[in-house]
């Protein structure tokens, strides 16, 4: 398995656990003093994690976290059935193609 092929598999399988996790249990973020914290911004946490440890298993996570939300976030989505929506879902599965199409490069580029 190529180093592109596992960081994808990564990426997928942790898209696929938060989806099915917050579908059967959909549970509030997490709020400190007002701010709502959201599954992509530990995705965020975790890729410069990566990036500063050369980690594919946390650029994995990292991006797999983040683009998960990513579409929600474009349609400013408020509550957990926009995120179920059918156009965050297209457009989530549009991401997870693209990733998948450039996952070598990805690897590449990021990881020196």
């Amino acid at each position: 398995m190529s180093k592109g092929d596992y960081f994808f598999a990564i990426f997928f399988l942790t898209i696929l656990v938060v989806r099915i996790f917050l579908y059967l249990k959909p549970v509030p973020s997490s709020t400190i003093k007002g701010f709502r914290l959201h599954h992509y911004m530990y995705g965020l946490a975790l890729l410069a994690t990566a990036l500063f440890f050369q980690n594919i298993l946390f650029l994995a996570v990292g991006a797999g976290l983040f683009l998960d939300e990513a579409t929600f976030l474009a349609l400013r989505g408020k509550d957990h059935r926009a995120n179920y929506s059918k156009t965050s879902l297209v457009g989530t599965l549009v991401l997870v193609v693209i990733v998948y199409v450039f996952r070598n490069g990805i690897v590449n580029v990021f990881l020196l």
